[in-house]
């Protein structure tokens, strides 16, 4: 089973594997809650959700820095994990086809670090806002994606039971007015801040872009240098010389060695597995001319 586990991890896009890391986390929440009914450790669960949920109490994030990021996959109830993974999946897939893998992601941790931002600022600036002492889930992360998705593609239908195909800029605005009209009720006031949080920042998000204004690229770039550090700087690239027979240039009168031929050819290809892996990260519409040009070209041959 965990060899099939390590497959599906292995082959998924990031899309499916933010939705499994947040089942494993609730996995793993509900496994030590079992455990501590069992005996098996004496760890008080309610505070702050075996220490995985994040505050807006100061002197108690100090004691748990970590929980800025682990609240954003943390679920204690099985509805809201699945309505959380449902709008992930079902936004994340429109989002992630229009700018890869790569921005879904970085929307999802800087999305759901803007909402935790708003909660944390709003919690400690308006005392009356404050209800409860720990927070967690994924919708503040989830409202950012959408918020994206439906700022970037506001006229995308959505057929609804009942109410038939609607723009999709509809359906974001009327969730967030859901969010806005219960910070009023009280019932769960930090979490429709960081939820409103989130939708607000994948909006500016969107409409900055569009203005040459990266909101997310430092995140991105945090990740690759990350990534070098863990696999030591990377492994080089070593050319194997080989010599052949001579071969025409049909491009030109000149005689081209086999060597020089074999030379363009994996740069070609070099340079087609990155305009690919540009398409999976990014999508399509983040190709330069030149590269759309290159890929035409080489589809045609």
């Amino acid at each position: 089973m965990w060899d099939d586990l390590k497959r599906q991890w292995s082959s998924g896009n990031m899309l499916t594997r933010l939705v499994f890391v947040n089942v494993a986390m609730f996995t793993l929440v509900m496994t030590l809650r079992l455990l501590k009914k069992l005996g098996a450790f004496d760890f008080e669960s309610d505070s702050g959700v075996f220490g995985l949920a994040t505050t807006w109490k100061a002197e108690l994030l100090l004691m748990r820095p970590w929980s800025v990021l682990t609240h954003l996959f943390v679920h204690v109830d099985v509805w809201h994990l699945v309505m959380n993974m449902l709008w992930l999946y079902w936004m994340g897939r429109l989002y992630m086809g229009q700018f890869g893998e790569r921005r879904l992601l970085s929307t999802y941790f800087v999305g759901g670090l803007a909402g935790f931002l708003v909660y944390a600022l709003a919690s400690n600036v308006f005392p009356g806002l404050q209800q409860g002492t720990f927070a967690y889930g994924a919708s503040a992360a989830v409202m950012a994606i959408m918020s994206a998705t439906a700022t970037a593609q506001p006229n995308y239908m959505v057929r609804l039971f009942l109410l038939g195909s609607i723009p999709l800029k509809y359906l974001a605005i009327g969730w967030v007015l859901l969010d806005y009209f219960a910070l009023g009720q009280g019932a769960n006031p930090g979490g429709n801040l960081a939820h409103l949080g989130g939708a607000a920042f994948g909006y500016a998000m969107i409409k900055q872009a569009s203005a040459g204004r990266d909101w997310v690229r430092w995140f991105e770039r945090l990740i690759d240098g990350v990534v070098t550090l863990w696999k030591g700087g990377g492994v080089p690239n070593l050319r194997r010389k080989t010599k052949f027979r001579k071969v025409k240039d049909t491009r030109s009168s000149r005689v081209k060695s086999d060597e020089e031929f074999n030379l363009e050819k994996k740069k070609r290809s070099e340079q087609m597995d990155l305009i690919l892996d540009k398409i999976s990260k990014h999508g399509y519409d983040n190709l330069t001319e030149a590269e759309k040009a290159f890929l035409f070209r080489q589809s045609n041959q």
